[in-house]
């Protein structure tokens, strides 16, 4: 596991800038991204370019260390060769603060890794140096502070059962839809959302707004779902496509972030009454349901497998919507 300490001294280099670059935000946020994949990936090529030769690292109590970018490294073949391999990994409450070529990242992080049939959670928070160099933010120093009780915000969102979205993936291949399945979701809405972590216990509800527009002809619905930033444009959102298949009555769906990145393919049906779908997204596979809809306020929940659907973390999301304008 990646364990290095930031001298004090760096921590000033770096402070809040009310006119930061989205776009600069999005890059560091992708550097620290990239670089954390690729220690646990042992992909030493992205390593070399988003680490320099020199780092400062400190390991277990006994005080700092110096180390060179060939033991970290080595450290990431280690984890490698230890047969270990990283199953979930989360950042939330992420702040930039920037000043010049320079940069900090503070985010607090979960990390669940599998070592055979034994799974280990680590949670914590983690400040993060970045330099901008040719073009490149590369990452020089991090502190890392693991916490083993980050506190279980609760269940906040309420529904009518603690079940999940508790449906069969095969209900794919035999259920069908209608053209009018997501009329009642046209317009704005507001939203709580909630995430739980690999262990059961919660994060934080955090707000966001959902858009759904239909165009015309009737079978293409465009949404866009974004939590609430002030420091991002509007525009910057995960987007979703659902187009109508007249033959088999289902809703074929494509997601993406404006960042770009990996597809999200999936299917959307109705019974009458809910809406359900499937989707995939970065190797996890998420069942979703959508309840209680009426013309103001709907509930939303899903579940994620990181196996294929042999296993299934229960409301793994959950979400409260209510409509703000048509």
């Amino acid at each position: 596991m990646r364990a290095l300490i930031l001298p004090l001294i760096v921590l000033g280099l770096a402070r809040p800038v009310s006119g930061q670059s989205p776009d600069v935000r999005q890059r560091l946020v992708a550097a620290r991204d990239t670089i954390w994949r690729a220690w646990f990936s042992n992909d030493t090529a992205l390593l070399r370019r988003y680490l320099p030769p020199a780092a400062a690292t400190v390991e277990g109590p006994g005080g700092t260390q110096w180390n060179n970018r060939e033991q970290i490294v080595a450290g990431s073949r280690a984890f490698a060769n230890a047969r270990a391999r990283l199953v979930d990994l989360q950042f939330v409450n992420t702040q930039v603060a920037q000043a010049g070529h320079s940069a900090l990242v503070r985010s607090d992080f979960q990390t669940v890794v599998e070592t055979g049939t034994r799974r280990d959670t680590t949670r914590g928070h983690a400040t993060e140096l970045f330099v901008l160099l040719d073009g490149t933010w590369v990452n020089p120093y991090w502190q890392l502070e693991p916490s083993s009780n980050l506190t279980d915000a609760g269940r906040e969102i309420l529904l009518p059962d603690t079940l999940g979205a508790n449906f069969a993936i095969a209900d794919s291949a035999s259920m069908t839809g209608t053209l009018a399945d997501y009329d009642a979701l046209i317009g704005s809405w507001e939203f709580r959302f909630q995430n739980r972590r690999p262990d059961g216990s919660f994060n934080s509800v955090f707000t966001g707004h959902w858009t759904f527009e239909k165009k015309p002809g009737g079978g293409l619905i465009e949404d866009h779902w974004r939590p609430d930033d002030p420091s991002i444009p509007m525009g910057i959102s995960l987007y979703t496509y659902r187009v109508f298949d007249p033959r088999r009555k289902v809703w074929q769906m494509i997601g993406s972030s404006s960042n770009g990145g990996e597809v999200q393919p999936g299917l959307t049906w109705s019974d009458g009454k809910d809406r359900y779908a499937i989707q995939r997204a970065n190797g996890v596979l998420n069942r979703i349901h959508y309840l209680s809809i009426d013309p103001n306020h709907f509930l939303w929940r899903s579940d994620r497998s990181t196996d294929g659907g042999r296993t299934w973390l229960r409301d793994s999301g959950t979400m409260e919507a209510t409509r703000i304008g048509k």
